[in-house]
């Protein structure tokens, strides 16, 4: 575990050293080498990680269709010119791409932003960092709100035993995440307001040259080049209606990774461009996640998450806001040593073992939210953080971890106060 996380921190602190999937990959092959995990067990937690690999990768592809279908570029020209003044464009971006990033997993989005907005940037000649980083800290706030926003949640969604894990998620995150939106974005339009107060003539042509959301033009071909656009729509329609009918009827779980994968077989099987579409999806982060799942078998084999119970020590349920305060207080903290996947793969099987499960959404909620928001205080905190940074370092910009710090931590901790006050009293 050492091994492991010394390795993306020395590349974070010194841009130097492999990348992130790397250090998860070796760390992974070391645990079955040196006898931590034998090969079985290895398997056993592939096979259990399974849902989550799948359900990244039907995102993935999605996010990849839509990308060669410019539905993501022409959204985004689109949001940048929707304020008419310049000085609110942090504020539009936030709310934007954190709404986005609710139906479109954070990773992916923000492998598809990070160019979309270094353009945007150029055209409109100011310092791209501003952009970038309302990007980072959007899709990390956005993300909070549905199983289908980060990994992290996803885990929780299918390892806690919650019913219907959309309804829930909707049901106690939708109202602190519009707060947490809007107060994100007023506090971002301030903290950034120099650079984009004197655009003038360069923002007013920006805003003439944008595009309609939705092309003119006959629809019938676009649609069959371009499946996903009615594909992903379609997509997620089923998956929120059955998960909420499920919850409303009492009727049996929704496999919401298997609705996605449906999805993504009928994109391969109907796309005219379905091998490109396979090569467009990221598969060193998929890489990544499975090499973390068997690190974090170890871990718990290895009694690195008994360590963690006694070093952090949770309540049992049962003890109302004082077991969500513990909750959410290593939930904040873990994730700058661990990213917040990884911590939450670890919290999952602590909170098991303390007799939590479907019947306590809110401690399962409030540790996925807060590992999520917790990821805005650092750097190292969001897979998504790294991989915006490793986007930007191709195109010769540096972010700093006190560049990052200096705007998130604010942001990290007023979020998660009123998550917490919602979720406190039950809303």
């Amino acid at each position: 575990m050492l091994g492991v996380y010394a390795a993306v921190v020395v590349r974070q602190l010194s841009g130097r050293g492999p990348d992130p999937w790397v250090p998860f990959l070796v760390g992974a092959l070391a645990t079955v080498a040196l006898g931590v995990v034998a090969l079985p067990g290895a398997a056993a937690a592939l096979a259990t990680s399974l849902p989550v690999l799948v359900f990244l990768f039907a995102l993935f592809l999605f996010a990849c269709e839509l990308e060669r279908a410019g539905a993501i570029d022409r959204a985004a020209r689109w949001l940048v010119a929707l304020p008419k003044d310049p000085r609110n464009l942090p504020f539009v971006l936030f709310v934007g791409f954190g709404l986005a990033s609710a139906v479109v997993v954070n990773d992916a989005l923000v492998l598809l932003g990070v160019p979309l907005l270094l353009a945007v940037a150029r055209r409109l000649r100011v310092d791209p960092k501003p952009i970038l980083l309302t990007l980072a800290f959007s899709v990390t706030v956005g993300s909070v709100l549905t199983p289908l926003g980060n990994p992290q949640n996803l885990l929780v969604s299918l390892s806690s035993g919650i019913h219907a894990p959309v309804f829930m998620f909707l049901r106690y995150l939708a109202l602190p995440t519009a707060v947490n939106l809007v107060v994100g974005g007023l506090y971002l339009r301030w903290v950034y307001r120099a650079p984009f107060a004197g655009l003038g003539a360069h923002y007013a042509a920006v805003r003439a040259e944008a595009p309609t959301l939705f092309p003119k033009g006959p629809w019938g071909p676009r649609l069959r080049a371009h499946p996903a656009l009615w594909l992903f729509p379609g997509t997620l329609t089923v998956l929120v209606t059955l998960d909420v009918t499920s919850a409303l009827t009492g009727g049996p779980p929704v496999p919401v990774y298997l609705i996605a994968l449906v999805g993504a077989v009928l994109l391969l099987l109907l796309s005219p461009a379905r091998v490109a579409a396979v090569r467009g999806v990221d598969w060193t982060i998929l890489v990544l996640f499975a090499g973390l799942f068997v690190v974090v078998a170890g871990a718990t084999v290895g009694g690195v998450t008994g360590a963690l119970d006694h070093l952090l020590p949770i309540p049992t349920p049962g003890h109302g806001v004082g077991g969500l305060g513990a909750i959410a207080l290593s939930s904040l903290g873990g994730p700058q040593v661990f990213s917040n996947v990884p911590w939450v793969a670890l919290q999952i099987p602590v909170l098991q073992g303390l007799g939590y499960g479907p019947g306590t959404p809110v401690a399962w909620l409030t540790l996925a939210g807060v590992a999520t928001l917790g990821g805005n205080l650092t750097l190292l905190g969001a897979a998504s953080n790294l991989i915006v940074v490793e986007r930007a370092e191709r195109e010769g910009i540096e972010i700093s971890l006190v560049e990052f710090s200096r705007v998130g931590i604010p942001l990290a901790l007023v979020t998660t106060a009123i998550l917490l006050a919602f979720l406190a009293f039950g809303l």
